[in-house]
Formats: structure tokens, C-alpha cells, sequence
């Protein structure tokens, strides 16, 4: 008798870990967003079942009743293939967007070091942890070719203005790329595309400031 006792109550614990199971997955199901697929489901899986029932009560043939469900479960398979292929797909398109190989900017050596020497000749870049060898690859170079990083030396004001001008070069270039990139540092720091922008709407640059960073750049319009 305890023996049966047991397996029954086994049994039991079983079939309430699998019920706990159901509901966890069912839930987790309901969260990822398929609200609706459940409730399409259930909404024209009982109709199909009406009318597998209405036929197999009509003609009393079990395999021409079995046709709408059958439907049912070949459109249900296939709205759920359309709907991950949807998702992967996007997922795949954004992942894309996201990755950033490299700023490739289009800029020989000479370009660049005429961009470079001022900004070093001011102290905007730091000259004890930046060469030109530093600044070609990280603003040329896909990112996985090298190791080299950019260290700045000024207000996070300044440094907005500085890396804006690059952006009319380079289509997507923004502060968002050059924070996602992780080689630019500002007084040892990695930058924050949100820092940058506070800091330059609550305390902008002086006019003067931005004069001097636009002659650094006045020669590309000859080009």
C-alpha cells in the first residue's frame, strides 16, 4: 500500500512540475510578443474545427474531415516560418546598421596631416599618446587591421565641434560612430556621444574657438 502511496504521489509531483513547465513556457511565449498569434490561433482554429466537425457529421468520412485541420495547420506553419524569417531578417538588417568596420575616411596622408599638425600644435590631441601613425589608422583603417586610439585634451564641448567636422566627409560619420568605435579618448576617458552633446548645449565653445577649428579644415574645400 505505501508502495502505491508513493507512486501516486510521484505521480502527482510529476504532473505538477509539468504543469508549472506549461505555464512558465506559455507565459515566457506571451512576453516575447505573440499575444496575437495566440489569440489568431485560437480564434480561427475553432473555426476550422467547426468545420472539420460539420463535415465528418455530414459525411462521416474521418480522412475529408481532416482537411480543414490540416489547412489550418499548413497556414498556422507557414505564418510562423513568415513571421521568424520577419524577424531574422531584421535582426540581420540591424546588426548591419550597428556594426561599425571602420570611419574609412577618404583622406591621403597629406590631408591628414594637415589636419592633424594644428590640432596637435594647440594641444587639442594629446602628443605624449598620439602620433600621426595613430591618427591615419584609426581615421583610414578598418578597426580590425589595428590597435591604435586617439587621445584628446580639451572640454567635451570642444572636442563635439572638433569631431563634427569630419561628418561632412563621411556619410553616417556622426558622434554616436566615433563613441560606438571605442578609439576615441578625451583626457583618458572613452567619449559619450550624449556627454559630448550636454556639455556643448550648456557650456557651446567660444566663436573664437570654432574659428580656429575651421581653419584647420578650410583647405578641404579646395579639393
Amino acid at each position: 500500500m505505501k508502495k502505491l502511496i508513493d507512486n501516486i504521489a510521484n505521480w502527482l509531483v510529476g504532473l505538477k512540475e509539468r504543469k508549472d513547465t506549461i505555464d512558465q513556457d506559455t507565459t515566457t511565449f506571451l512576453k516575447r510578443g505573440n499575444n496575437f498569434l495566440l489569440v489568431w490561433s485560437l480564434f480561427f482554429g475553432s473555426i476550422f474545427i467547426y468545420f472539420s466537425v460539420d463535415l465528418y457529421l455530414k459525411d462521416g468520412k474521418l480522412l475529408s474531415s481532416l482537411i480543414p485541420l490540416l489547412l489550418f495547420v499548413l497556414i498556422l506553419f507557414v505564418g510562423v516560418i513568415s513571421d521568424a524569417y520577419r524577424k531574422k531578417l531584421k535582426q540581420r538588417n540591424r546588426n548591419t546598421r550597428m556594426k561599425l568596420v571602420g570611419f574609412n575616411m577618404d583622406f591621403n596622408e597629406r590631408i591628414l596631416e594637415r589636419i592633424f599638425n594644428p590640432l596637435i600644435r594647440y594641444e587639442y590631441l594629446d602628443e605624449n599618446l598620439t602620433t600621426f601613425g595613430h591618427f591615419h589608422d584609426v581615421m583610414v583603417l578598418d578597426f580590425d587591421e589595428h590597435v591604435s586610439v586617439l587621445h584628446f585634451s580639451c572640454t567635451q564641448a570642444e572636442l563635439k565641434y572638433i569631431l563634427e567636422k569630419f561628418k561632412p566627409f563621411k556619410k553616417g560619420l556622426g558622434l554616436a560612430a566615433f563613441e560606438r568605435s571605442g578609439k576615441i579618448y578625451n583626457k583618458g576617458k572613452l567619449i559619450s556621444a550624449e556627454s559630448l552633446s550636454k556639455s556643448y548645449n550648456k557650456n557651446p565653445p567660444t566663436k573664437e574657438f570654432e574659428n580656429l577649428i575651421d581653419s584647420f579644415f578650410d583647405f578641404l574645400g579646395d579639393i
